[in-house]
């Protein structure tokens, strides 16, 4: 019999969820019987998202008893079951081998963070979904579907937000590990940020900005190097801040990854420490992308909002990804401006100030988080992605009984 659990709520617990229970089976061959027998059915992985994507009428399925394998095979990497990547880094790292690319905390799944486009920083460096040369994925008769990359629907496949099935494997490119330096400074003036975005952002391998949108104490350039050479921003008049690190009204308690000195890449690249308690936790998040040729422009309509943002507000982080060939990915054949916020943990007033902030970057073509809070309307959202249609043939061919569609995807894409 598969055993089952409560759904609760989301990471920082601003959504409940709706289904009825997870289900938690043990193999692929209960996994296909959970497929066939449930009319209704999402993923949920490790619940770092901050809206319904991963609800359902009816159940949920974690992989989270499936067996866990992680093989590496020359420049590729495959893993099955719900790995994280705090879980896949130190493997890699073993073997002489790495990512191009980190999210901010690593305790979130491969699975997870590559189905809604998860991203990381850097000026050169594609989404966590970029990495991906092969997805497996179980489609709504139960069969197992695998997806290389260059095949006709690997865009689809590859950022599928759970509507083609359930992802069961994935295989990504990795390359020879590497170290990386990083530092957070303060002093950098906002005009010299947004005056020279490709400077600044394309510094480093990776590269952060953090700002409350007012005063200018608060900024903050974190940037994480591959070759140790941060002199730039100190050029630009930055401090290191050391021990003491606050991320706007963020001030982190021994959780973040170590500064000053040279490191493997899965202990830098983050944010924050695998074994700590990542960010506040007690926050709502929202994030949107605009094209990088627009950034400037961009960030002044937000600035131009700071008060009506200010009261809502924990930190804003602004980064930097790649351009890519994923149908629904935020960064799909441009590269993009990321514009983050941390929220304080308060729906209704998060959701009274994101329709303005999304009102200010629709002349932008701003493309908004799959997995995060947004207001934004789903003809407009569609209205910035040229392959949807494409997206939605694949969608409706993988699940004709409409097993994997929940309110998230209607409202959103209209499947």
């Amino acid at each position: 019999m598969i055993q089952t659990r409560e759904p609760g709520a989301t990471w920082s617990g601003n959504h409940r969820y709706a289904a009825e229970k997870v289900l938690l089976p043990s193999d692929l061959d209960e996994l296909a019987a959970v497929v066939a027998s449930t009319p209704s059915l999402r993923v949920q992985a490790t619940r770092h998202t901050f809206n319904d994507i991963a609800d359902a009428d009816t159940a949920l399925v974690s992989l989270e008893r499936l067996p866990v394998r992680i093989e590496i095979d020359g420049d590729r990497v495959r893993v099955e079951g719900l790995v994280t990547f705090a879980e896949l880094a130190p493997v890699l790292e073993a073997e002489g081998r790495a990512l191009h690319n980190l999210g901010s905390l690593p305790h979130i799944s491969v699975v997870g963070a590559t189905a809604t486009g998860t991203h990381g920083s850097g000026l050169r460096n594609g989404n966590l979904s970029s990495a991906l040369r092969a997805v497996e994925i179980m489609d709504a008769a139960g069969g197992i579907r695998r997806f290389e990359a260059g095949e006709p629907l690997f865009p689809a496949a590859a950022l599928s937000l759970g509507a083609l099935g359930v992802v069961t494997a994935v295989e990504l490119r990795t390359e020879p590990t590497y170290a990386v330096t990083q530092e957070a400074f303060t002093g950098v003036a906002w005009d010299d940020i947004v005056g020279d975005v490709e400077r600044v952002f394309g510094g480093a391998r990776s590269v952060s900005v953090f700002t409350t949108w007012g005063e200018p104490a608060h900024d903050l350039v974190w940037a994480k190097s591959d070759d140790g050479d941060l002199s730039w921003v100190e050029a630009l008049g930055g401090r290191p801040v050391g021990d003491d690190i606050h991320l706007g009204r963020i001030r982190t308690v021994d959780n973040t990854t170590p500064r000053g000195t040279a490191g493997p890449w899965h202990t830098r690249l983050p944010h924050f420490r695998a074994d700590a308690l990542p960010s506040d936790g007690d926050e709502i998040q929202s994030e949107y992308f605009v094209p990088l040729a627009s950034a400037r422009e961009a960030l002044a309509a937000v600035r131009d909002l700071a008060s009506t943002i200010d009261p809502h507000l924990l930190v804003t982080e602004l980064r930097t990804v790649a351009a890519d060939e994923l149908w629904l990915s935020p960064a799909y054949r441009r590269d993009v401006m990321a514009i983050h916020f941390t929220w304080r943990n308060d729906t209704d007033g998060v959701l009274s100030v994101l329709p303005a902030i999304e009102e200010a970057l629709a002349p932008f073509d701003a493309r908004p988080h799959w997995g995060k809070a947004f207001t934004m309307p789903g003809e407009r959202i569609r209205s910035t992605l040229p392959h949807v249609e494409d997206f939605l043939a694949a969608a409706r061919e993988a699940d004709p009984r409409g097993v994997f569609r929940n309110d998230y995807l209607r409202r959103t894409l209209g499947l």
